[in-house]
C-alpha cells in the first residue's frame, strides 16, 4: 500500500483539482470507487478511506496506482488486454496508456487521442465519467457471464456469437468516429466561412453517443433477465405450403392487373367510339374550297371519287 499511501500525501484538493468544491465531482468519486468495491477490485484489498476528498484524489491524480486501477479495468472489459499487458512489461508506461486509449475509443468512451484522460490530467470530472462508464460495462458482463455458467457446445457457440458482435460493435465504432472527427473538421471549415457553432454540435454527438451506450447496456440487462430463455427456444417449423400460397398470391396479382389493363382498354375503346360518332354527326370544314360535311359524307364522297379513279384505270390498262 505504499503506493497508495503516497498518492494520499500529495496534498489537499483544491492543490490539484479544478473542481473545487463541486459537491457533484465528489459524490462521482463515491459512486466509482463504490462500484470499485462492489465488483472486488484486488487493487483495494486492505484500503479502508471514507473521505470524500481522499477518495477523489486517489480516483484523480496521476498515479501508478491509479493506472493499475484502470488497467484492471481494461483487462475485466476485454480479458484478452491482459495478455496485451503482459508483453508491454518492461515498455515504457506509454504504452499501456495507449492500448487503454485504444480499447476506450472502441468503447466510445473517449477520443482516439485522449491519453491525458488516462494518465490521470484530463478534468476530474471527465475521468470520473470515463471510470464509472467502464465500470458499468464490467458489471454488464458480469451479469451476462452469470446467466450462462453451464459448458457444452451451445456455451461455445454463445461466445462465438458474442464475439463476433463484439468485432462488428468495434469496427462500427471506428467508422463513428471517423464520420464524427469528418463532420467536426467540415463544420470547422464552415465556421470559418460563415461563424457555425460547432460546440453545440459536438455536444449533441456526445450526447447521442452516450445514449445509445446506454441503450446498448439496457438491451444486454434485459436479454439477460428476460430475453435469454426465449431465445433458447427451436426455430419455429414453416408450413411446406408456404411456397404455393406465394405462388398463387402472385397469379391473382398478374390477373389482377391483366383484368385492369382489360377495363383501361374497354372504357378508351368506348371513348374513341362515341368521338366517332360525334364526328359522323357534326359537320365539319374539311378546307377552304369544301363545303362543310359530315365525316360520313367525307368519306362516302371520297370512296365516289377513288371509284371514278379506278374505272377509269381499269380502262386505260384494257
Amino acid at each position: 500500500m505504499a503506493e497508495v499511501n503516497a498518492v494520499l500525501a500529495l496534498g489537499s484538493p483544491g492543490d490539484f483539482c479544478e473542481d473545487e468544491g463541486d459537491n457533484r465531482v465528489f459524490k462521482a468519486a463515491l459512486e466509482v470507487f463504490g462500484k470499485l468495491k462492489d465488483l472486488n477490485c484486488p487493487l483495494l484489498e486492505g484500503l479502508y478511506i471514507t473521505d470524500p476528498n481522499t477518495i477523489h484524489e486517489l480516483l484523480c491524480t496521476p498515479s501508478k496506482y491509479r493506472l493499475e486501477i484502470l488497467e484492471w479495468m481494461c483487462t475485466r472489459v476485454c480479458p484478452s488486454m491482459q495478455d496485451k499487458f503482459s508483453s508491454l512489461k518492461g515498455a515504457p508506461v506509454e504504452a499501456k496508456i495507449q492500448e487503454m486509449v485504444k480499447l476506450g475509443h472502441e468503447l466510445m468512451l473517449c477520443a482516439p487521442d485522449d491519453q491525458e484522460l488516462v494518465k490521470g490530467c484530463a478534468s476530474a470530472w471527465k475521468q470520473l465519467q470515463f471510470m464509472g462508464q467502464m465500470l458499468d460495462i464490467v458489471q454488464s458482463l458480469a451479469v451476462g457471464c452469470s446467466g450462462y455458467p453451464r459448458a457444452g457446445p451451445l456455451a461455445q457457440s454463445e461466445q462465438e456469437k458474442v464475439a463476433e458482435l463484439a468485432r462488428q460493435l468495434q469496427e462500427g465504432t471506428a467508422r463513428l468516429w471517423a464520420l464524427r472527427t469528418e463532420s467536426l473538421e467540415q463544420y470547422k471549415a464552415g465556421e470559418a466561412a460563415g461563424g457555425i457553432d460547432t460546440s453545440m454540435l459536438e455536444q449533441k454527438l456526445r450526447l447521442v453517443i452516450s445514449d445509445f451506450h446506454q441503450l446498448v447496456l439496457a438491451f444486454i440487462q434485459v436479454y439477460d433477465d428476460e430475453l435469454g430463455e426465449c431465445c433458447q427456444r427451436p426455430a419455429p417449423t414453416l408450413h411446406p405450403c408456404g411456397p404455393i400460397i406465394q405462388a398463387v398470391y402472385q397469379t391473382l396479382a398478374s390477373c389482377s392487373q391483366l383484368l385492369q389493363a382489360v377495363v383501361e382498354v374497354t372504357d378508351a375503346s368506348v371513348e374513341a367510339v362515341d368521338a366517332v360518332e360525334r364526328q359522323e354527326r357534326e359537320p365539319i370544314c374539311w378546307d377552304s374550297r369544301s363545303f362543310v360535311m359530315s365525316l360520313a359524307t367525307k368519306i362516302e364522297e371520297l370512296t365516289q371519287k377513288y371509284q371514278i379513279f379506278n374505272d377509269s384505270l381499269q380502262k386505260g390498262m384494257g
